[in-house]
């Protein structure tokens, strides 16, 4: 009857968008472009393309990545100086590896994750990720010279049509292609899959699974986690979690994650519950009552986050709501991306 907690990385544990990031550092106007990208990837997604898998921007990049010089190294070394966590975020996972499993299912690549992994103390083979193998494929000149062409066109034109054009009448002629098609991101159904993957290997039960997530990749992780009773929640998510989750938090500090986990490894989902109704009611006294890290305590009911349960009638005002925090703590470029 072990409780297990499974959670985003970007978003709920660091600040970070790791590929735009990069992107904004290593490719011109890579910000906007990466943005672009991202918006098309969504439309595929919301379009339900067969087999697509959401979080494929970090495929569709990588072209460019190879048309700009970008080698492993970069990644690894842009990746660990670049690691910006959530308030709260090293004292939560410690707190929540100490009290139950915990793993982290990403989109991310992995170097990332490893970068983070170590960094945090969070244990490594506990993850999922995107792996990339940017090395192992070469770019012509010939190739290279099209890709710079295409980088400007899509900035002059960001319609879907040309992107699509170009991906798949162009782009997926080239050699670079092999590139693409290598990598599987862990997003979407990647991220439901993780899940169903621990679950077997550890012989856990889903409905004693917490996840969270706050964006489009996690949508069918929280789905799953709210369809068989455990705890499932969009932590300073956008509009595509919020639809999938049951709980949402708003907060520039993490650490309710932590209290909500030790309520839940405790009492069972019904219990995350009534402890959101009781904080509702009088925040200082449940968090007093529960908590029994005086640390933890005092960060809490400083950051005084924002804790509900997701109704039909209450999704377009909790949107609202959060994006106001989301924008503030991770920044509009990176809050408004899928």
């Amino acid at each position: 009857m072990d409780k297990f907690y499974v959670t985003d990385c970007e978003g709920p544990l660091s600040i970070n968008d790791n590929a735009y990031e990069i992107s904004d550092y290593f490719i011109p106007e890579g910000g906007t472009f990466f943005s672009i990208l991202s918006n098309y990837d969504d439309m595929l997604v919301e379009h339900n393309s067969e087999g697509y898998l959401a979080g494929s921007t970090l495929k569709l990049i990588l072209p460019f990545f190879k048309a700009y010089g970008l080698t492993e190294k970069d990644l690894i070394e842009f990746s660990e100086d670049n690691i910006f966590m959530i308030e709260g975020a090293f004292s939560m996972i410690k707190h929540v590896q100490e009290i139950m499993p915990c793993y982290i299912v990403s989109t991310s690549y992995n170097q990332y994750i490893k970068a983070l992994s170590d960094k945090t103390g969070f244990k490594y083979e506990n993850t999922y990720s995107t792996q990339l193998e940017l090395d192992k494929y070469s770019l012509t000149s010939e190739e290279q010279d099209k890709l710079l062409d295409i980088h400007d066109n899509i900035l002059f034109d960001s319609s879907f049509e040309n992107i699509d054009k170009l991906f798949n009448e162009v782009i997926s002629k080239m050699e670079i292609n092999s590139l693409i098609e290598s990598v599987k991101p862990v997003g979407g159904i990647g991220k439901r899959d993780a899940i169903l993957d621990i679950i077997e290997k550890n012989n856990y039960k889903p409905e004693n699974l917490m996840y969270s997530g706050d964006s489009i990749t996690d949508k069918e992780a929280l789905t799953y986690a709210k369809e068989n009773g455990g705890v499932s929640i969009s932590f300073n998510g956008n509009i595509h979690s919020i639809n999938s989750a049951s709980i949402s938090i708003a907060s520039d500090n993490n650490l309710i994650l932590a209290i909500i986990a030790e309520v839940f490894n405790n009492k069972g989902t019904q219990g995350v519950y009534d402890f959101i109704k009781e904080y509702n009611e009088d925040p200082l006294e449940t968090i007093l009552g529960l908590s029994t890290n005086n640390q933890i305590t005092q960060d809490i009911l400083l950051s005084k986050p924002s804790i509900d349960v997701i109704t039909e009638e209450n999704k377009k005002n909790l949107n609202d709501k959060v994006k106001i925090t989301r924008d503030k703590v991770r920044g509009k470029n990176i809050g408004n991306l899928g």
